[in-house]
């Protein structure tokens, strides 16, 4: 049967404006609300919380918080994305340790601007106020091409996407403080992994999983101007991401850490997000 020109014309108009939409809203959240990994070396154990959600008042944008502690140091992470691609848009970083420091980097077009803080003994005041105490252009590397810059943490997003792509390999680039890395994603075989891990409202999970695995490759890109800092959860090298097959979620980190050599991180808790 032919469609008369007026019903054709009016289905044209649905679909295009579906895409639209689709666009608009880019891709959906994952379905996991707030991951706690954990890992134990010795008699210290290092944990972190990471949270996303849709940046408030930012269409297009996802808010990652992350919140770590290993000993008496912490880490206060937040980071907005581009969640098209991953592309990180603004990022603040607190630590308190035997040092405090509150740095922020906006990633305009031309440069990363980065700003140290440091807090004045004299006054108790929240870490956005503390005084400034540098303030630099970072230009990035001429080898960038057209690649996503990205902060380490969102490759646990980006990796979780990849896995369901039909690509071979993928590329961003992750800037640490000063520097820039380019992560190379590809596919391991499929494992299986013990897991103990509690999900919100539904109790523990424990058991044989079937795990899928993307391997990050990470190698210096452009010149280095300050000493090796990749680092995702504290792993610098040889870095594995192992999803649960069936779920998606991400259950485990191997790699090489510091002082350490090679080491896991694995899911001790998430909460998955209420559907919509």
């Amino acid at each position: 049967m032919r469609l008369p020109y007026p019903t054709l014309w009016f289905l044209s108009c649905l679909l295009l404006n579906g895409a639209a939409q689709a666009h608009a809203t880019g891709p959906e959240l994952p379905a996991w609300q707030t991951l706690e990994l954990q890992q134990q070396a010795m008699w210290v154990i290092a944990k972190s919380q990471i949270t996303l959600t849709s940046a408030p008042d930012q269409p297009g944008q996802w808010l990652l918080s992350a919140n770590s502690s290993v000993a008496r140091n912490t880490e206060e992470v937040s980071l907005y994305l581009q969640a098209e691609n991953g592309r990180a848009i603004s990022r603040s970083r607190l630590s308190r340790g035997k040092n405090q420091r509150f740095k922020t980097y906006e990633y305009t077009p031309g440069y990363v601007l980065r700003e140290r803080h440091e807090p004045d003994s004299a006054a108790q005041l929240p870490a956005s106020q503390w005084p400034l105490t540098s303030r630099t252009k970072i230009a990035y590397p001429g080898e960038l091409d057209n690649r996503v810059v990205t902060n380490a943490r969102a490759l646990l997003i980006l990796a979780e996407r990849f896995r369901k792509d039909s690509a071979n390999t993928a590329e961003v680039a992750v800037h640490t403080d000063m520097n820039f890395y380019l992560v190379t994603m590809r596919r391991g075989e499929d494992t299986h992994i013990e897991v103990n891990y509690q999900l919100a409202n539904k109790g523990e999970v424990t058991g044989n999983k079937t795990a899928q695995t993307v391997i990050l490759q990470v190698t210096q890109l452009g010149e280095a101007t300050d000493k090796a800092d990749f680092s995702l959860m504290g792993l610098s090298s040889d870095i594995s991401l192992l999803f649960d097959a069936e779920s998606g979620l991400l259950l485990q980190l191997r790699g090489i850490a510091p002082r350490i050599g090679q080491t896991e991180i694995n899911l001790a808790s998430a909460t998955l997000r209420t559907p919509k």
